[in-house]
Protein backbone atom coordinates (compact mmCIF):
# COMPACT_ATOMS: atom_id res chain seq x y z
CA UNK A 1 0.00 0.00 0.00
CA UNK A 2 1.36 3.48 -0.83
CA UNK A 3 2.08 5.72 2.11
CA UNK A 4 -0.76 8.02 3.11
CA UNK A 5 0.35 11.64 3.44
CA UNK A 6 -1.15 14.06 5.94
CA UNK A 7 -0.78 17.67 4.79
CA UNK A 8 -0.84 20.14 7.69
CA UNK A 9 -1.39 23.84 6.92
CA UNK A 10 -1.39 26.30 9.83
CA UNK A 11 -3.20 29.52 8.94
CA UNK A 12 -3.88 32.74 10.79
CA UNK A 13 -6.06 35.20 8.86
CA UNK A 14 -4.78 33.62 5.66
CA UNK A 15 -8.00 33.25 3.69
CA UNK A 16 -6.60 35.32 0.82
CA UNK A 17 -3.68 32.89 0.48
CA UNK A 18 -5.36 29.57 1.13
CA UNK A 19 -7.34 29.40 -2.10
CA UNK A 20 -4.25 29.12 -4.31
CA UNK A 21 -2.51 26.79 -1.84
CA UNK A 22 -5.42 24.36 -1.63
CA UNK A 23 -6.07 24.50 -5.38
CA UNK A 24 -2.49 23.39 -6.02
CA UNK A 25 -2.98 20.45 -3.65
CA UNK A 26 -6.12 19.33 -5.47
CA UNK A 27 -4.08 19.18 -8.69
CA UNK A 28 -1.37 16.86 -7.31
CA UNK A 29 -0.47 13.68 -9.18
CA UNK A 30 -0.10 11.92 -5.80
CA UNK A 31 -3.66 11.42 -4.59
CA UNK A 32 -3.33 9.45 -1.36
CA UNK A 33 -3.43 12.32 1.11
CA UNK A 34 -5.55 14.15 3.62
CA UNK A 35 -5.46 17.91 4.18
CA UNK A 36 -5.77 19.52 7.60
CA UNK A 37 -6.03 23.30 7.88
CA UNK A 38 -5.38 24.56 11.40
CA UNK A 39 -7.38 27.77 11.78
CA UNK A 40 -5.22 29.55 14.36
CA UNK A 41 -7.85 31.86 15.83
CA UNK A 42 -8.51 33.65 12.53
CA UNK A 43 -11.00 36.51 12.33
CA UNK A 44 -11.23 36.67 8.52
CA UNK A 45 -13.57 33.73 8.00
CA UNK A 46 -10.79 31.26 7.16
CA UNK A 47 -12.62 28.24 8.60
CA UNK A 48 -15.89 29.06 6.86
CA UNK A 49 -14.13 29.59 3.54
CA UNK A 50 -12.39 26.22 3.71
CA UNK A 51 -15.54 24.35 4.74
CA UNK A 52 -17.54 25.85 1.87
CA UNK A 53 -14.92 25.78 -0.91
CA UNK A 54 -13.11 22.58 0.09
CA UNK A 55 -15.46 20.39 2.15
CA UNK A 56 -13.03 17.46 1.86
CA UNK A 57 -10.46 19.41 3.91
CA UNK A 58 -10.50 18.98 7.67
CA UNK A 59 -10.45 22.17 9.74
CA UNK A 60 -8.94 22.18 13.22
CA UNK A 61 -10.07 25.37 14.94
CA UNK A 62 -7.98 26.91 17.73
CA UNK A 63 -9.84 29.38 19.98
CA UNK A 64 -7.20 32.13 19.72
CA UNK A 65 -4.02 32.88 17.83
CA UNK A 66 -1.43 30.54 19.37
CA UNK A 67 1.47 30.93 16.95
CA UNK A 68 3.04 28.83 14.24
CA UNK A 69 4.50 26.03 16.37
CA UNK A 70 1.41 25.37 18.47
CA UNK A 71 -0.87 25.47 15.42
CA UNK A 72 1.37 23.15 13.41
CA UNK A 73 1.68 20.69 16.28
CA UNK A 74 -2.11 20.64 16.67
CA UNK A 75 -2.37 19.64 13.03
CA UNK A 76 0.27 16.92 13.36
CA UNK A 77 -1.54 15.45 16.36
CA UNK A 78 -4.81 15.43 14.43
CA UNK A 79 -3.23 13.74 11.40
CA UNK A 80 -3.26 10.04 10.54
CA UNK A 81 -0.75 9.54 7.71
CA UNK A 82 2.52 7.66 7.94
CA UNK A 83 4.09 10.70 6.26
CA UNK A 84 3.41 14.28 7.39
CA UNK A 85 3.81 17.22 5.04
CA UNK A 86 4.09 20.62 6.74
CA UNK A 87 3.03 23.40 4.38
CA UNK A 88 2.71 27.17 4.77
CA UNK A 89 -0.47 28.78 3.52
CA UNK A 90 1.54 31.05 1.19
CA UNK A 91 2.97 28.10 -0.75
CA UNK A 92 1.74 26.54 -3.97
CA UNK A 93 3.07 23.28 -5.38
CA UNK A 94 3.91 22.08 -8.87
CA UNK A 95 1.50 19.24 -9.82
CA UNK A 96 4.13 16.53 -9.28
CA UNK A 97 5.71 18.05 -6.16
CA UNK A 98 4.16 15.77 -3.56
CA UNK A 99 4.83 12.65 -5.63
CA UNK A 100 8.47 13.59 -6.07
CA UNK A 101 8.84 14.22 -2.34
CA UNK A 102 7.37 10.82 -1.47
CA UNK A 103 9.74 9.20 -3.97
CA UNK A 104 12.65 11.15 -2.45
CA UNK A 105 12.00 9.70 1.00
CA UNK A 106 11.64 6.20 -0.43
CA UNK A 107 14.84 6.32 -2.49
CA UNK A 108 17.10 8.16 -0.06
CA UNK A 109 15.90 6.57 3.18
CA UNK A 110 15.98 10.05 4.74
CA UNK A 111 13.83 11.03 7.71
CA UNK A 112 12.67 14.22 6.03
CA UNK A 113 12.89 15.95 2.70
CA UNK A 114 11.88 19.24 1.14
CA UNK A 115 11.38 20.71 -2.33
CA UNK A 116 13.30 23.43 -4.10
CA UNK A 117 11.36 26.57 -3.16
CA UNK A 118 11.13 29.34 -5.74
CA UNK A 119 9.52 32.79 -5.59
CA UNK A 120 5.99 32.68 -6.95
CA UNK A 121 6.33 36.09 -8.62
CA UNK A 122 9.79 35.22 -9.97
CA UNK A 123 9.95 31.46 -10.49
CA UNK A 124 13.45 31.64 -11.97
CA UNK A 125 14.77 32.94 -8.63
CA UNK A 126 15.44 30.75 -5.58
CA UNK A 127 13.85 31.27 -2.19
CA UNK A 128 15.42 28.20 -0.58
CA UNK A 129 17.39 25.22 -1.88
CA UNK A 130 17.40 23.70 1.59
CA UNK A 131 18.83 25.17 4.78
CA UNK A 132 22.42 25.42 5.97
CA UNK A 133 23.76 26.04 9.46
CA UNK A 134 26.84 28.11 10.16
CA UNK A 135 29.25 27.18 12.98
CA UNK A 136 27.90 30.31 14.69
CA UNK A 137 24.52 28.60 14.92
CA UNK A 138 23.02 30.92 12.29
CA UNK A 139 20.50 29.17 9.99
CA UNK A 140 20.28 30.40 6.40
CA UNK A 141 18.33 29.64 3.25
CA UNK A 142 20.62 28.21 0.60
CA UNK A 143 20.57 30.11 -2.69
CA UNK A 144 18.35 32.94 -1.45
CA UNK A 145 17.54 35.30 -4.35
CA UNK A 146 20.02 33.54 -6.64
CA UNK A 147 19.02 32.90 -10.29
CA UNK A 148 18.06 29.26 -10.70
CA UNK A 149 19.72 28.89 -14.11
CA UNK A 150 23.22 29.67 -12.81
CA UNK A 151 23.04 28.22 -9.28
CA UNK A 152 24.62 24.85 -8.51
CA UNK A 153 22.04 23.08 -6.35
CA UNK A 154 23.61 21.52 -3.23
CA UNK A 155 24.15 17.81 -2.87
CA UNK A 156 24.03 18.05 0.93
CA UNK A 157 21.84 20.23 3.15
CA UNK A 158 21.68 20.54 6.92
CA UNK A 159 17.91 20.82 6.92
CA UNK A 160 14.79 21.91 5.07
CA UNK A 161 12.16 24.55 5.74
CA UNK A 162 9.02 23.75 7.73
CA UNK A 163 7.24 25.84 5.12
CA UNK A 164 7.35 22.75 2.87
CA UNK A 165 8.71 19.69 4.69
CA UNK A 166 7.79 16.03 4.29
CA UNK A 167 8.74 13.87 7.29
CA UNK A 168 8.21 10.34 8.47
CA UNK A 169 5.84 10.06 11.41
CA UNK A 170 8.33 7.94 13.31
CA UNK A 171 10.72 10.88 13.27
CA UNK A 172 8.20 12.96 15.21
CA UNK A 173 7.47 10.00 17.48
CA UNK A 174 11.16 9.77 18.37
CA UNK A 175 12.38 13.38 18.60
CA UNK A 176 9.13 15.22 19.30
CA UNK A 177 7.22 17.92 17.44
CA UNK A 178 8.14 21.55 16.87
CA UNK A 179 9.38 23.19 20.05
CA UNK A 180 6.55 25.51 21.05
CA UNK A 181 8.91 27.70 23.08
CA UNK A 182 10.26 29.03 19.77
CA UNK A 183 6.94 30.51 18.66
CA UNK A 184 8.21 31.27 15.17
CA UNK A 185 11.62 31.55 13.44
CA UNK A 186 14.37 28.93 13.70
CA UNK A 187 11.86 26.35 14.95
CA UNK A 188 12.41 24.30 11.79
CA UNK A 189 16.19 24.43 12.18
CA UNK A 190 15.74 23.24 15.76
CA UNK A 191 13.65 20.31 14.50
CA UNK A 192 16.23 19.48 11.82
CA UNK A 193 19.09 19.75 14.33
CA UNK A 194 17.33 17.33 16.67
CA UNK A 195 16.71 14.98 13.76
CA UNK A 196 20.38 15.13 12.78
CA UNK A 197 21.49 14.44 16.35
CA UNK A 198 19.16 11.43 16.41
CA UNK A 199 20.87 10.07 13.29
CA UNK A 200 18.25 10.91 10.65
CA UNK A 201 19.34 11.95 7.17
CA UNK A 202 17.70 14.97 5.53
CA UNK A 203 17.47 15.32 1.77
CA UNK A 204 16.67 18.08 -0.69
CA UNK A 205 14.48 16.95 -3.60
CA UNK A 206 15.40 19.62 -6.19
CA UNK A 207 13.13 18.12 -8.85
CA UNK A 208 10.15 18.85 -6.56
CA UNK A 209 9.11 22.48 -6.84
CA UNK A 210 7.18 24.77 -4.50
CA UNK A 211 6.44 28.48 -4.93
CA UNK A 212 6.51 30.96 -2.06
CA UNK A 213 4.95 34.40 -1.66
CA UNK A 214 7.47 35.37 1.03
CA UNK A 215 6.93 36.98 4.46
CA UNK A 216 3.18 36.99 3.91
CA UNK A 217 2.49 36.93 7.66
CA UNK A 218 5.24 39.34 8.70
CA UNK A 219 3.10 42.41 7.96
CA UNK A 220 5.98 44.84 8.35
CA UNK A 221 6.87 43.94 11.96
CA UNK A 222 10.59 43.65 11.32
CA UNK A 223 11.55 44.33 14.91
CA UNK A 224 9.35 41.46 16.12
CA UNK A 225 11.15 39.14 13.74
CA UNK A 226 14.52 40.43 14.97
CA UNK A 227 13.46 39.92 18.60
CA UNK A 228 12.32 36.34 17.98
CA UNK A 229 15.44 35.48 15.99
CA UNK A 230 17.71 36.88 18.71
CA UNK A 231 16.00 34.86 21.42
CA UNK A 232 15.58 31.70 19.37
CA UNK A 233 19.17 31.65 18.14
CA UNK A 234 20.24 31.29 21.75
CA UNK A 235 17.73 28.46 22.35
CA UNK A 236 18.84 26.70 19.18
CA UNK A 237 22.52 26.73 20.14
CA UNK A 238 22.07 25.92 23.83
CA UNK A 239 19.77 22.97 23.14
CA UNK A 240 21.53 21.35 20.25
CA UNK A 241 25.17 22.29 19.68
CA UNK A 242 27.49 19.54 21.02
CA UNK A 243 29.84 20.77 23.76
CA UNK A 244 32.94 20.20 21.64
CA UNK A 245 31.53 22.47 18.92
CA UNK A 246 30.39 25.08 21.43
CA UNK A 247 33.98 25.42 22.58
CA UNK A 248 35.52 25.30 19.11
CA UNK A 249 33.16 27.85 17.61
CA UNK A 250 32.58 30.07 20.63
CA UNK A 251 34.05 33.21 18.96
CA UNK A 252 31.69 32.81 15.98
CA UNK A 253 28.74 32.14 18.26
CA UNK A 254 29.56 35.23 20.36
CA UNK A 255 29.79 37.40 17.24
CA UNK A 256 26.44 36.11 16.07
CA UNK A 257 24.91 36.93 19.46
CA UNK A 258 26.15 40.51 19.11
CA UNK A 259 24.82 40.66 15.56
CA UNK A 260 21.39 39.42 16.66
CA UNK A 261 21.27 41.99 19.47
CA UNK A 262 22.26 44.78 17.07
CA UNK A 263 19.46 43.72 14.71
CA UNK A 264 16.91 44.06 17.52
CA UNK A 265 18.08 47.59 18.33
CA UNK A 266 18.37 48.67 14.71
CA UNK A 267 14.95 47.39 13.62
CA UNK A 268 13.17 48.70 16.73
CA UNK A 269 14.92 52.06 16.51
CA UNK A 270 13.49 52.68 13.04
CA UNK A 271 9.98 52.28 14.40
CA UNK A 272 10.12 53.46 18.00
CA UNK A 273 13.30 55.49 18.53
CA UNK A 274 16.57 54.67 20.27
CA UNK A 275 15.46 54.73 23.92
CA UNK A 276 12.56 52.35 23.41
CA UNK A 277 14.74 50.17 21.18
CA UNK A 278 17.27 49.72 23.99
CA UNK A 279 14.42 48.83 26.33
CA UNK A 280 13.14 46.25 23.87
CA UNK A 281 16.59 44.70 23.71
CA UNK A 282 16.52 44.41 27.50
CA UNK A 283 13.14 42.67 27.34
CA UNK A 284 14.47 40.31 24.67
CA UNK A 285 17.45 39.39 26.84
CA UNK A 286 15.12 38.89 29.79
CA UNK A 287 12.91 36.56 27.77
CA UNK A 288 15.98 34.61 26.71
CA UNK A 289 17.22 34.34 30.29
CA UNK A 290 13.84 33.03 31.46
CA UNK A 291 13.93 30.35 28.76
CA UNK A 292 17.48 29.26 29.60
CA UNK A 293 16.63 26.71 32.36
CA UNK A 294 14.22 24.99 29.95
CA UNK A 295 16.85 25.00 27.19
CA UNK A 296 19.43 23.46 29.51
CA UNK A 297 17.02 20.70 30.58
CA UNK A 298 16.29 19.97 26.92
CA UNK A 299 20.00 19.99 26.17
CA UNK A 300 20.67 17.25 28.71
CA UNK A 301 17.90 15.11 27.24
CA UNK A 302 18.89 15.68 23.61
CA UNK A 303 22.63 15.21 24.07
CA UNK A 304 22.22 12.04 26.12
CA UNK A 305 20.07 10.52 23.37
CA UNK A 306 22.15 11.60 20.35
CA UNK A 307 23.42 8.90 18.05
CA UNK A 308 26.05 10.84 16.12
CA UNK A 309 29.39 12.36 17.05
CA UNK A 310 30.34 16.02 17.20
CA UNK A 311 32.49 15.35 14.13
CA UNK A 312 29.42 14.13 12.25
CA UNK A 313 27.65 17.41 13.00
CA UNK A 314 30.78 19.43 12.20
CA UNK A 315 30.82 17.89 8.73
CA UNK A 316 27.33 19.24 8.09
CA UNK A 317 28.08 22.84 9.06
CA UNK A 318 28.79 25.44 6.39
CA UNK A 319 31.97 27.45 6.94
CA UNK A 320 31.58 31.08 7.91
CA UNK A 321 32.02 33.59 5.05
CA UNK A 322 35.37 35.37 4.97
CA UNK A 323 35.47 38.67 6.82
Amino acid sequence: MPARVSIVIPSWNGKALLGACLASLMSQSWRDFEVIVVDDGSTDGTGEFVRQAYPEVRVVRLPYNSGFCIATNAGIRASEGSLVFLLNNDMTLAPDCLERLVVSLATTGAGMTGPLILWRDDPESIYSAGDRLRPSGRPENIGYRMPLASFALPRQVFGVSAGAMLARRELFDEIGLLDERFGSYFEDCDLCFRARLAGYAIALAPEARAYHVGSASLQGNRWKRARQCCRNHALLVVKNMPARLLLRHFPSIARERLHQAACVVSSARCEFGLLRAVGMLGKTMGSMARALPYALRERRRIQRARRVTAADIESLLTREPSA
